[in-house]
């Protein structure tokens, strides 16, 4: 063998020395920060969230995180942080289908904590769930909340839809928003369907639907992107129930962890604050996650949240929609929303 193959040899095997030593010292390091890590975890009370993962109806991929300040403050990170400095641990999202679904997780135990529209949330306090509100937003967080989009050549304006196929998810808070609006105005016979977003879009597009009532960004994204009808806006009419967001928690959990409330409200807090500070950031953020435009995230997300967890506006408006749905013989039994809600 000449001197240079020798060499060679020789330089190759001290080469691949150096790459078992360093991959060993890399494996070290990594298992000493795990140890680390779950040191650090020890002692902290972990929890988890229930939620709908948000997402674009025209996009296959959806990404497990909520939305608002809430999953705005996860994201940043500061969320986590604020809950460990107060010896608590967030474990993550628990995805469901519908924000109903989430509270039944959130009841079964799959999760500490849900977030949801306001009139799941009521009709599960009056199953009997039990459960206490730690957020509330104003009812003014969204100008004009929810849309109305009708098929093509289908109802042009709001009061056309007595007689008309209207869908919805019953129940739910575009339930509560589209039934008020239509007492109001007075409809008449209108035939109502249960439907998903993802059943609905091609419904309206094959006539089978005359109009679906529906957040306002999914409704953007049908009329700019599929040309369907924006029939009406239903925070236009002035008889359409208030809607608001909330976020329960578990009593027992709370019970057990009476601290955590005030720390929760600290973790929200960072997301509010963050989007106050650069709105555009956030619309951003949110135009990613979902695959929106961003045109669309800054005109149907609103950011004028209140400096406290519970706005007494939104106490007002879920009071009137437990009301409502007392009257229609939905909600099982009354409770006091004062109760319900855990101010600080």
């Amino acid at each position: 063998m000449s001197k240079q193959s020798l060499f060679t040899s020789g330089k190759l095997r001290w080469i691949i020395i150096a790459l078992v030593l360093f991959s060993a010292i890399g494996v070290y390091v990594w298992n000493k920060q795990q140890q680390a890590s779950t040191g650090q975890d020890k002692g902290l009370v972990g929890f988890k969230i229930a939620g709908v993962a948000v997402g674009n109806p025209d996009k296959l991929e959806k990404t497990l995180r909520t939305g608002g300040p809430l999953g705005y403050a996860i994201h940043l990170g500061t969320f986590q942080q604020e809950l460990r400095d107060a010896g608590f641990r967030f474990d993550g999202i628990v995805g469901f289908p519908r924000t109903a679904a989430s509270l039944l997780g959130m009841m079964s135990g799959q999760a500490e904590l849900a977030t949801t529209g306001d009139s799941p949330a009521v009709l599960s306090r009056a199953r009997g769930d039990k459960h206490r509100v730690l957020f509330v937003t104003s009812p003014h967080m969204i100008e004009s909340s929810f849309w109305v989009v009708g098929r093509k050549g289908g109802p042009k304006r709001l009061e056309d839809l007595s007689g008309q196929r209207v869908g919805l998810l019953f129940g739910s808070t575009f339930d509560y928003a589209f039934q008020t609006a239509a007492q109001g105005l007075q409809l008449q016979e209108i035939k109502y369907s249960q439907l998903p977003g993802s059943a609905a879009l091609p419904a309206l597009q094959n006539n089978q639907l005359d109009a679906y009532v529906t957040s306002a960004s999914i409704g953007k994204l049908w009329v700019d992107q599929h040309g369907l009808t924006l029939i009406g806006k239903l925070g236009d009419v002035p008889s359409s129930g208030k809607i608001v967001s909330v976020i329960t928690a578990r009593e027992d959990f709370l019970a057990a962890n009476p601290k955590f409330a005030a720390a929760f409200w600290r973790g929200i807090k960072t997301g509010i604050e963050a989007i106050q500070g650069d709105p555009e950031a956030y619309y951003q953020w949110i135009a990613d996650s979902t695959g929106y435009t961003l045109e669309n995230a800054r005109t149907t997300t609103g950011i004028n949240y209140e400096d406290r967890p519970i706005s007494e506006e939104g106490v007002e408006a879920l009071k009137k929609l437990l009301e409502f749905r007392l009257q229609s013989q939905v909600a099982q039994s009354n409770f006091s929303v004062d109760e319900w809600v855990l101010r600080q």
